[in-house]
């Protein structure tokens, strides 16, 4: 097939088209959005007798093989598809296996891709989507939700999540190499050229914070010097959520698990932010949230008040993860002595207590189930140090942490970095501190993990911290303790 000289958008205008890829200037100069020169499917004519038989009835139909040997008595149409015979055979033979796993369909557009790149789509497919950080769902669902959307769509912002898919492939299999470069820096482009279109519709900003949630997974998948940049990609996300009212717009679940995937790395962002000592970081993101209060159009991050994006009970815990953050003050404040706060903090606290992880089922998900629980206790460990005095330490949280120490944490591995940091900031034994490390030496092993080495580090920057003060006068207070930690890398780290 000859390559077409015009976009489909001057075309049907019937005007001339410059030919400039991916997207013409003429269409640019009006304004207009270029649907592009990749080749479409045609319904043939009624005229053309080579290409199909086009008729309207049965009698037609019989009429069509009227020259025919072999016309049949009676004709059927089935409207059926490949999916539907994989599941025909699936029901005839006898499975063993819990989950029956049918292979993607032959979708009529697949993406257009060299041998190389192929290769890469491949592996995200089979190996490297489960090392995605997801929380209240499963990286495979997360893939399945970015595969659709690649599949079935040929546009600016799908281009943008093709390459940022090579890119965290690239970087899962190669490590840090300068393909996986050249594919972040052509998706960022990419998602340039699509926010110049004008209004987003809500196709458009479901790509736009799928390209950035996989932009910012690259971040967080190898320890670099640009790994902070995860923070921008989750913040640039949730702007394109809450600028095109993409909540709101959203009647497809799938829609609400990329919301959902978007608002578990911002509630825990909060976190990392709270603890971020980092000048340059910080002066960027007072002068975000100053313009944010001068222009009501423009939201700011740091107003991004706790609302669950959907009915997932699993973002309970996380949205009062969120309000802990805007809520607990340093325990040296005057604020901390005023009864209305004293009242808040033991609201929360309360709340915390309270909260049931049903219907998380834990018979189908027990990952999940866990995941809940650990949250629910590095919460309340974090409110109850976080709002004692150095010299009050809680008694309460004793056997609790034991329990932890003495069950899970000798043989689970952990997903999830937050309660991991919390829990090992209560490590003041040795044994206790033995159990950590083999429990980082058993989720690096596991294969599904993204790289934990910030996490690594900033808990060894706290051991360090806490035994310089183990023998002085000086009490150390929690919240510093943990901002050193966090603050001890060049970069901020996620903790998702």
């Amino acid at each position: 097939m000859k390559p077409r000289r015009g976009c489909w958008s001057c075309t049907a205008r019937k005007v001339q088209c410059d030919g400039n890829r991916p997207t013409c200037n003429t269409c640019g100069r009006l304004q207009l959005i270029c649907q592009g020169y990749e080749p479409r499917l045609s319904w043939p004519k009624d005229n053309d007798k080579k290409r199909a038989i086009l008729c309207d009835s049965a009698s037609q139909v019989a009429f069509a093989f009227r020259n025919t040997r072999n016309t049949p008595d009676r004709l059927f149409f089935i409207n059926t598809a490949r999916q539907d015979i994989e599941l025909y055979h699936c029901s005839s033979l006898q499975i063993q296996q819990r989950h029956v796993v049918i292979s993607l369909p032959n979708l009529l557009k697949p993406p257009a891709l060299c041998v190389g790149q192929n290769d890469l789509f491949q592996y995200f497919h089979d190996k490297a989507h489960v090392s995605l950080a997801t929380f209240g769902m499963t990286p495979l669902q997360i893939h399945d939700l970015l595969m659709s959307m690649v599949l079935a769509n040929s546009t600016i912002p799908d281009s943008a999540l093709i390459c940022a898919i090579m890119a965290y492939s690239s970087l899962h299999r190669n490590g840090l190499n300068e393909e996986a470069i050249r594919f972040k820096i052509q998706a960022i482009r990419f998602l340039s050229t699509a926010v110049q279109v004008g209004q987003m519709s809500s196709l458009y900003a479901a790509h736009h914070v799928a390209t950035s949630m996989l932009l910012g997974s690259c971040e967080n998948l190898l320890l670099s010097d640009s790994s902070g940049d995860w923070l921008w990609h989750t913040w640039g996300a949730m702007d394109i959520i809450q600028a095109t009212q993409l909540k709101d717009q959203s009647r497809q679940h799938e829609i609400d698990l990329l919301i959902d995937w978007a608002s578990y790395h911002h509630t825990i962002s909060q976190f990392s932010m709270r603890h971020w000592r980092h000048k340059s970081l910080a002066s960027a993101s007072s002068t975000v949230n100053s313009r944010a209060l001068q222009n009501p159009l423009y939201p700011a991050l740091a107003q991004y008040r706790p609302n669950p994006p959907s009915s997932n009970p699993t973002f309970a815990v996380l949205n009062l993860l969120s309000e802990v953050c805007h809520t607990v003050v340093d325990s040296r404040d005057s604020i901390s002595h005023r009864p209305e706060y004293l009242n808040s903090v033991q609201i929360l606290s309360q709340r915390l207590d309270n909260m049931s992880v049903v219907p998380v089922p834990t018979d189908t998900d027990p990952e999940t189930a866990f995941a809940v629980k650990l949250y629910q206790v590095a919460i309340r460990i974090y409110i109850a140090r976080a709002t004692a005095s150095p010299s009050e330490a809680p008694t309460m949280l004793d056997s609790l942490i034991d329990a932890l120490f003495n069950g899970p944490v000798k043989t689970c591995n952990c997903q999830h970095f937050f309660p991991l940091l919390i829990l090992a900031c209560e490590a003041r034994k040795d044994e206790q501190r033995v159990a950590i490390l083999n429990l980082i030496d058993r989720t690096q092993r596991d294969t599904r993990i993204r790289s934990i080495k910030g996490v690594t580090h900033a808990i060894q920057s706290i051991w360090v911290y806490q035994d310089l003060h183990a023998d002085g006068d000086l009490l150390v207070n929690y919240l510093d303790l943990l901002s050193i930690g966090i603050s001890s890398g060049s970069t901020i780290p996620s903790f998702a």
